[in-house]
């Protein structure tokens, strides 16, 4: 079971990662090529066709690793989630977590249908540097998550 659950967990990551990857390393800087209303029509169908793969990663991420992080602090001393490297570790990725959902949320269902708005509208993009910032913060967490459950796991 432990194994099959850790098999999840890293192709749901990979998905997740992977997908992340690609957007912002090949399909928004196309996108920013084209005319106004087809950039915004671009980017509001890819966020409509990766959403749901993405977020759906990203559930099964959740479940997964609550469930691998559960185990392995049910299994041991009850300290060792506040008393260990590993422990604290294992906070770091959590807290990352939480931050990476919510500034994805933010990103995804408040930012980027605005700014589409505004640029479907031909009005000032007062939104890109803000949503450029959520953006970058999401894919550096994206990153930086994987690797501590490397170290963790090492």
């Amino acid at each position: 079971m432990y194994t099959a659950l850790v098999a999840v967990h890293v192709l749901a990551a990979a998905m997740w990662v992977g997908g992340t990857v690609s957007l912002v390393a090949t399909a928004v800087p196309v996108l920013r090529r084209f005319p106004r209303e087809q950039r915004a029509d671009g980017m509001r169908w890819l966020g409509r066709r990766w959403r749901p793969l993405g977020w759906g990663a990203l559930v099964v991420l959740v479940a997964s690793g609550g469930w691998l992080a559960f185990g392995y602090w049910n299994a041991s001393d009850p300290d060792v989630l506040f008393g260990s490297r590993e422990g604290h570790l294992l906070l770091a990725k959590m807290a990352l977590l939480v931050s990476l959902v919510a500034s994805s949320a933010i990103h995804d269902f408040v930012l980027g249908p605005r700014l589409n708005v505004q640029v479907r509208e031909g009005r000032p993009q007062t939104l890109r540097r803000p949503m450029q910032a959520v953006g970058w913060w999401s894919f550096a967490v994206t990153l930086t998550i994987p690797v501590l459950g490397v170290v963790v796991s090492t």
